[in-house]
């Protein structure tokens, strides 16, 4: 059996084992966006890689607002200038590790830009030129309407996530 949880708002990373013969299937979209310090170091050198190859990594003060949920999960990590999107697909993204990237068009059109993010850097140049159209996940315009689709389950309404918070003392609140 195949168990879609949607982990658009959880922060918490920890593992989801399912039982023997099912399948767990992360949905939603998170902004994998950098810190603030990364900017003021390095900002510059991420300005040129924008001129240079359109391609515009996401800060924490530059996030964008997303308009589409997917199945399965898509990691934002930059957009391209033409209201278009560069995600991971099912992973955190990460450049050193080997996780399908994909383009998601100002048109919500999706494309598969390499099945290997570790590549990324090497095909920067011609990154557009090698986009193919990929039918790996699938966009809704909303939440509800993937809901419509597929039975997905909020993360954080689960029992599993619940003992898990459980387990941690409360944070003092301040007044």
């Amino acid at each position: 059996m195949t168990h879609y949880v949607d982990m658009t708002n959880s922060k918490e990373c920890m593992a989801i084992l399912p039982n023997p013969g099912d399948t767990i299937v992360l949905t939603g979209v998170s902004i994998n966006s950098m810190p603030m310090s990364v900017k003021r170091r390095e900002g510059e050198l991420y300005a040129d890689f924008a001129r240079k190859y359109g391609i515009h990594f996401i800060f924490d003060d530059e996030k964008p607002n997303i308009d589409f949920y997917s199945v399965p999960r898509l990691d934002i990590a930059a957009t391209d200038g033409n209201g278009g999107f560069i995600a991971s697909l099912e992973e955190p993204f990460d450049l050193r590790h080997p996780v399908p990237l994909v383009y998601i068009s100002q048109e919500r059109k999706g494309y598969l830009i390499t099945g290997d993010s570790s590549e990324f850097l090497s095909i920067v140049d011609n990154w557009r030129t090698r986009l193919t159209p990929c039918d790996s996940f699938r966009l809704f315009a909303t939440k509800e309407m993937a809901k419509a689709a597929y039975n997905i389950l909020d993360f954080e309404k689960t029992d599993i996530y619940q003992r898990h918070m459980a387990s941690f003392p409360a944070k003092p609140t301040v007044e």
